[in-house]
C-alpha cells in the first residue's frame, strides 16, 4: 500500500516520502499549487486504485497538524495521544507576560520651575545710609599725619645674626632586619574537569547477548490504550553481536534501522532507546522517546517512573525493560544453541 507525498512521489511509508524526504501531509505546498488534502492522501494499492473503503484514511493530529492514520495512538510527529488527548512532554505552553503597571501619556513632560531661596528675596541695602556712617568715620590717613617722627637717634641698632653652632654629624644607624616573611600557602588544585559523557563506540562483543522481545498483557493493561494488544506467545530473539544496539520502530525515508526492531508496537518511538556494553555490563539510555522508558525487575509490580532521558541505567540480569503499548524486553546471555544460530 503506497501513497502520494506533496512533491507527488509514491511512497510506501505514510510520515515522509521514501524518494525525496519530505513529510507527507505536513510540508506547504509550492506557489501557485493548492495545498494537499487529506483525500489527496489517500492510500492506494499496488494496481494504483484508491483504497476507497476507508483503510487508508488519515487524521489530523491537534496539536501540530501532522497526518497520521486514521487508527494511529499517537502522532509520528509530536507524540501526541489521540486516546487521552495528552500533549507530549516538554510543550506545556508559557506564562504570558504580566502587564506593564505604568501607563504611558502623549501629554508632553513639564519641567518644574526652579525654587527661590529666601536669601534671593532679602532687599538690597540702602546706598544711602552707608554712606552716611562713612562720612561720620573720621579719616584714618589725616590722623597718621599729624604723629610726630620718630627720633632716628635712639632707633635700636638691629642685632645681627648669630653665627650658627656647628651641630655633630649624626651617628650612623644599623640597618633594620627585614622581616621574615610567611611561606605563601599553596593554592589548592582544581578539581579535574569532567570529560562529557559520550556513548562508547560499538565494537564486536567477546560473548554472544540475545534480546527476547515479549507481548507483555500486564504491561498492556498498565498503557489503558484502545489498541488491540497481540495474542502473547513464544518470544523473539534477536541476536547481539555489538556493544551498541538501537531499540525502535525501523523508517525507510528517516534511513531508521534498528536492531531490536519493535515495529509491531506502534507506541514505540522511531529511535526509542540504546543499549550499550563494555563487553561484562549492560547499561540503558532513553533517547527522548514520547512515552519513555521504564526498568523493572522480575517478581515485581510493573514499573510507574520511566528513567531520565539521556542518562544511562545499568541493567542488572533480572531487569526487564518495558517500551511502547506492550513491549517487554529482557537481556540475557545466549545459550550454546543460540550462539550456533540454531535456535
Amino acid at each position: 500500500m503506497t501513497v502520494t507525498c506533496p512533491e507527488g512521489h509514491r511512497s510506501e511509508a505514510t510520515d515522509y516520502c521514501d524518494t525525496c524526504g519530505s513529510p507527507i501531509g505536513a510540508a506547504p505546498a509550492p506557489s501557485g499549487m493548492p495545498s494537499p488534502t487529506p483525500a489527496d492522501l489517500v492510500a492506494v494499492d499496488p494496481g494504483g486504485e484508491s483504497a476507497a473503503d476507508g483503510s487508508g484514511a488519515t487524521q489530523t493530529c491537534p496539536h501540530c497538524g501532522g497526518i497520521n492514520v486514521v487508527d494511529a495512538l499517537f502522532c509520528e510527529e509530536c507524540g501526541y495521544d489521540f486516546t487521552t488527548g495528552t500533549p507530549p512532554m516538554g510543550s506545556e505552553p508559557e506564562a504570558p507576560d504580566e502587564p506593564s503597571d505604568v501607563v504611558e501619556s502623549d501629554e508632553p513632560e513639564v519641567e518644574p520651575e526652579p525654587e527661590v531661596s529666601s536669601l534671593d528675596l532679602a532687599p538690597a541695602p540702602d546706598t544711602h545710609e552707608v554712606d552716611g556712617a562713612d562720612a561720620a568715620l573720621p579719616d584714618e590717613s589725616e590722623s597718621l599725619l599729624d604723629l610726630p617722627e620718630p627720633d632716628a637717634e635712639h632707633e635700636p641698632e638691629a642685632d645681627a645674626d648669630p653665627e650658627p653652632e656647628p651641630q655633630p654629624d649624626p651617628e650612623p644607624q644599623p640597618d633594620p632586619e627585614p622581616e621574615p616573611q610567611p611561606d605563601p600557602e599553596p593554592e589548592p588544585s582544581a578539581p579535574p574537569a569532567r570529560k562529557p559523557r559520550h556513548t562508547p563506540p560499538s565494537r564486536a562483543l567477546s560473548e554472544t547477548w540475545v534480546v527476547e522481545i515479549w507481548v507483555d498483557p500486564d504491561w498492556y493493561a498498565v498503557q489503558a490504550t484502545e489498541e488491540a494488544c497481540p495474542s502473547p506467545g513464544v518470544p523473539e530473539i534477536v541476536r547481539l553481536t555489538r556493544s551498541a544496539a538501537l531499540i525502535g520502530r525501523p523508517s525507510g525515508s528517516l534511513g531508521v534501522r534498528p536492531e531490536v526492531d519493535s515495529g509491531a508496537d506502534s507506541a514505540v518511538s522511531r529511535r526509542h532507546a540504546q543499549l550499550t556494553s563494555d563487553g561484562q555490563r549492560w547499561w540503558i539510555e532513553d533517547l527522548g522517546s514520547s512515552n519513555g522508558t521504564f526498568v523493572g525487575q522480575v517478581g515485581e509490580p510493573v514499573p510507574s517512573s520511566p528513567i531520565t532521558p539521556g542518562q544511562r541505567v545499568e541493567i542488572d540480569r533480572d531487569d526487564r525493560i518495558y517500551v511502547g503499548a506492550w513491549t517487554r524486553l529482557v537481556l540475557r546471555q545466549a545459550t550454546p544453541a543460540e550462539e550456533r544460530n540454531e535456535g
